[in-house]
Order: structure tokens, then C-alpha cells, then sequence
């Protein structure tokens, strides 16, 4: 955990240039590690998202806090609550609507986008919470505290309360992408919002590196 004494926050504007959009999907079972899958079905419907800075959510099976997950089997088994979730720039909104009424085929598996549910703006909540960061395999987690450390102020975000949580995998067609659960909290609004805009890491479409708010961080179960 890293830990820094809290500064004041300042007035900010809520901007709507980044917005999450969401579908209702339906699919009767998923692999858990499916980030690849889904990513390349949606790219052969949507193109340009490996051209631009979307990032897409696994989808899971929300459960009370939303984070726990059903693991039995290494499948998810999604159910009426299930969403599609993505995070682009607002000129493509009208284009990621298309893809209401389309079968995402993931191979083995399929999943149908129902409908369109709604857009809306990222949020300036101070605690934010990414259950997918990119980094080397065998990093441990203070040297992963100090890699997230070094890319948040690049963005220049001061780095007040931070903690690194579960490790995972991402397989690809072609190598395995190594991950780390991370939250980031007390941030001021305008660095909430600025990391949701960019992120953290590589493979935003495999879901790395996409923040969402949490009301607090005793609701983050990683």
C-alpha cells in the first residue's frame, strides 16, 4: 500500500468528451479470461477501436459489490445484469450504437447484444478501482506499486493512496498478458477524471489499465 497525507480538492467542471456506454447482452456462458475473444469480435463490427483509445470491460457477473465473481469452472455464467461495457471518445457514440441487435461471435461462444442501454460521462468520484493493470510477469508488488507510482505522475496525478491486489493472466493469440488489481484513492476530481480518460498500461481493449469508480475502499473486493 503507499499512503500520502491528503490535499484540498479543487472546483472542476465535468467533462464529456470520454463516455461510458453499456448494452444488454446475453450470453448463456463465457471463459473467464475471454478479454481477446470479446476484443476481436467487436473490432471486426467496430474497426476503428484498435485505432483509438477505447477500452473495453470484461463482462462479469455482478454480485453484491460487484466485483466477486462465480469461478467455478474458470466460465463465467452471465446473467439478466450482465453488461456490455465500453469507454469511448463521444464522436464514435452514434456508431457504437450499431451494435444493438448483433451476435459477437467469440468462437466457442456467443454473445448477443440486445440492446442499447445509455451513455453517460465519467465520473469524478475520489476513489477508483481497476481490476486489470499490465505489467511484467514476476513483478512484485511493491516494484508494481512503484511502476503505477512513476506512470500516475507522468499523467501528473499526485499519488496520495494507492494499493496493488490479485495478479492474473490474459491469454492471446500469440502471449499471456501478466495483470494486477489496483486502487487508487483521494484523488482530486480533475486527476479522477484524467485517469479515466487515459488509463494505465497497454491493452485497454483487453481491459487493462480502465478505472471505475467506487463510493469508498471498503466496497472493493479485487
Amino acid at each position: 500500500m503507499f499512503w500520502q497525507e491528503d490535499t484540498k480538492q479543487e472546483h472542476f467542471t465535468l467533462p464529456e468528451s470520454i463516455q461510458e456506454v453499456s448494452f444488454k447482452i446475453q450470453s448463456k456462458i463465457l471463459p473467464m479470461d475471454h478479454g481477446f475473444l470479446l476484443a476481436q469480435a467487436l473490432i471486426k463490427q467496430l474497426p476503428w477501436l484498435k485505432d483509438s483509445n477505447a477500452g473495453i470491460q470484461n463482462i462479469s457477473v455482478a454480485d453484491g459489490n460487484g466485483w466477486m465473481q462465480k469461478k467455478d469452472g474458470g466460465f463465467y455464467y452471465p446473467s439478466k445484469r450482465s453488461k456490455l461495457i465500453l469507454h469511448i471518445a463521444h464522436e464514435y457514440l452514434e456508431d457504437v450504437k450499431n451494435l444493438a441487435g448483433k451476435t459477437l461471435d467469440l468462437g466457442d461462444y456467443q454473445i448477443k447484444v440486445i440492446k442499447f442501454i445509455g451513455e453517460k460521462p465519467l465520473s469524478d468520484m475520489p476513489v477508483l478501482f481497476a481490476k486489470q493493470v499490465a505489467c511484467e510477469n514476476g513483478t512484485s508488488e511493491e516494484e508494481f506499486l512503484q511502476l503505477c507510482f512513476n506512470q500516475l505522475s507522468d499523467l501528473g496525478i499526485e499519488v496520495k493512496k494507492m494499493m496493488a491486489g490479485l495478479e492474473s493472466n490474459i491469454q492471446t493469440d500469440v502471449s499471456t498478458v501478466h495483470t494486477r488489481s489496483l486502487m487508487v484513492a483521494d484523488l482530486k476530481k480533475n486527476e479522477s477524471i484524467l485517469l479515466q480518460e487515459k488509463g494505465l498500461g497497454d491493452h485497454r481493449l483487453l481491459g487493462c489499465g480502465l478505472f471505475i469508480p467506487q463510493k469508498d475502499i471498503e466496497t472493493i473486493d479485487n
